[in-house]
């Protein structure tokens, strides 16, 4: 007779449910427990920290993911988003079944018994069916003796048990486990690149150092050690242009205790010395077109004043006059404006008008370095720009080959179609990307729609979408669902939807760019 368990596994015994509430850009602990615990994530991302004595990961968890949370482990659960995330914590404990020999009966496999026995911390997020029909059982339980919920919540609790069993037994590509460690590498170099690292050691633990590199190059386009200098340089330049108390403080502030030796790679990168630059960053400037801040900021440069879009339209701007007025500019950076107002802002400061529709990107960056003196600066920004470029080319030939996309901006209320008769994401995506631009797109300049059925109406089946991350996780999930309902009603082929989100406004500008990019490979190349 065969018995009902089988040697070596684990009977588990449910023991409670906690929803924890985790508000925008705040951090939550759980204590350490001797028990196990499911977390879920109801809503948003939350990146997820699991850390003991010798090891420490971390991932991000997406909305509708399960992540398992092994004892006598600290956990810190971050939220980064700009809504509050829901996370239903399960927890249980375990007792191993007796080890006997028993005829016919099969030994438990080292992934079904293996996740109640990690000898090295792990984490791991997995996604099952069902789950959000069982999360009400779950959250119905107030601790009273109910025979018949608890059975319940103890079925549920197996079927979560053998669906990451499954998930274990069939685990990721040890290329993609590489790409969240790199991942994690870029976090914490991004976080303390004022500390000394030792990358040949992060390489190692890696589990390859030489896959580690090629890796890394792959996600950044650049080698880690030249990744944590530009890193430090950039820090540099806004230290630098705030006034320091001086230029032995800025280098020792972003990890170089030898200020000459910071000097010598700060003027061999930037094209000037850190003083020259100092003095070239004091102009005061009053920014009066929002697109100009995030060319502004890659130059290390922090306007004393900077309006929102389109504030000379509104009915009273005299607010805004004073704190034109208050900052005392040396110059006024502008986009076009009446003459009437720009004859009234000359009173206050000498202005420049750019008409940035007229220009790339690249030329408006390069047209205000020059105003301050900042050229060399906008042309060592651009040069590593452009190696991201060419690496985020290579991605999107091997992922993507020649499939033709859609360019889409996916707001609350309505949709925008990008097209190849205005610059806007047509340079970045089509040109330099080299996206494979679909037939619709040829004859568009800006598409405006208040229906996705519309956007899903033109001759294409792969869309990426623009979402601004003041949109929940969950708008993500029923937008791509939506898309992919909409295109099977009208094409047998297979769809493909990408979706990268980018903060505030989609502005044309560098930092903007260059975030795209990020977005881009990251999504490419990670789940």
């Amino acid at each position: 007779m065969r018995r009902s368990c089988y040697p070596g596994t684990y009977a588990l015994h449910y023991q409670g449910t906690d929803e924890l509430h985790i508000e925008s850009q705040t951090t939550a602990e759980l204590s350490e427990r001797e028990g196990y615990t499911f977390g879920f994530v109801m809503d948003e991302i939350v990146r997820v920290t699991l850390e003991d004595e010798t090891h420490r990961r971390t991932d991000k968890v997406l909305t509708g993911e399960l992540f398992f949370v092994p004892p006598n482990c600290r956990c810190t659960l971050k939220n980064r988003e700009t809504h509050r995330a829901s996370i239903i914590l399960i927890r249980f404990q375990s007792i191993r079944a007796p080890q006997a020999h028993v005829e016919n009966s099969r030994s438990a496999s080292s992934e079904t018994s293996g996740f109640m026995e990690m000898t090295e911390l792990q984490l791991h997020s997995f996604r099952m069916p069902h789950i959000r029909h069982w999360i009400p059982d779950f959250l119905s339980d107030c601790g009273q003796q109910d025979i018949a919920l608890y059975y319940q919540l103890q079925s549920h609790l197996y079927m979560m048990a053998a669906s990451f069993a499954t998930f274990l037994q069939s685990p990721k590509l040890v290329d993609d486990n590489l790409v969240e460690y790199v991942e994690q590498t870029k976090q914490y170099m991004l976080e303390h690149f004022n500390q000394t690292m030792d990358i040949e050691e992060m390489a190692r633990l890696s589990g390859s150092s030489r896959r580690f590199y090629q890796a890394f190059r792959g996600i950044t386009g650049l080698s880690p050690h030249k990744f944590v200098t530009t890193i430090r340089l950039n820090r540099s330049l806004g230290l630098l242009g705030n006034a320091p108390t001086s230029v032995m403080e800025v280098a020792h502030t972003v990890g170089y205790s030898d200020e000459l030796y910071f000097s010598r790679l700060f003027k061999k990168h930037m094209g000037l010395s850190p003083t020259e630059y100092i003095k070239n960053a004091q102009v005061r400037i009053a920014n009066l077109c929002l697109i100009f801040h995030g060319d502004l900021a890659v130059l290390g440069i922090t306007p004393k004043v900077s309006l929102p879009k389109d504030w000379w339209q509104e009915e009273d701007i005299e607010p805004y006059m004073d704190q034109i007025r208050n900052c005392q500019p040396d110059v006024i950076l502008t986009g076009p404006l009446p003459d009437e107002l720009s004859e009234r802002l000359s009173h206050i400061a000498p202005v420049t008008t750019i008409r940035w529709h007229q220009y790339s990107w690249k030329e408006t960056l390069l047209i205000i370095a020059e105003l301050i003196g900042l050229s060399s600066v906008a042309q060592r920004w651009l040069s590593y720009f452009d190696m991201k470029v060419e690496n985020a080319r290579e991605h999107i030939r091997e992922h993507l080959g020649g499939k033709p996309f859609l360019l889409v901006s996916a707001f609350e209320e309505h949709c925008r179609v990008y097209g190849l008769t205005n610059k806007k994401m047509k340079d970045l995506f089509y040109d330099e990307l080299q996206l494979t631009p679909p037939k619709p797109a040829e004859q568009i300049s800006f598409l405006d729609t208040y229906t996705l059925s519309e956007v899903a109406s033109l001759d294409c089946d792969n869309v990426l979408f623009f979402v601004s991350t003041s949109l929940t996780n969950e708008y993500c999930i029923n937008l791509e669902e939506s898309w992919r309902r909409l295109k099977r009603e009208r094409s047998n082929e297979q769809q493909q939807c990408l979706l990268i989100r980018h903060q505030g406004l989609l502005t044309y500008n560098a930092t903007m760019h260059d975030s795209l990019i990020d977005e881009t490979v990251y999504h490419l190349l990670s789940k």
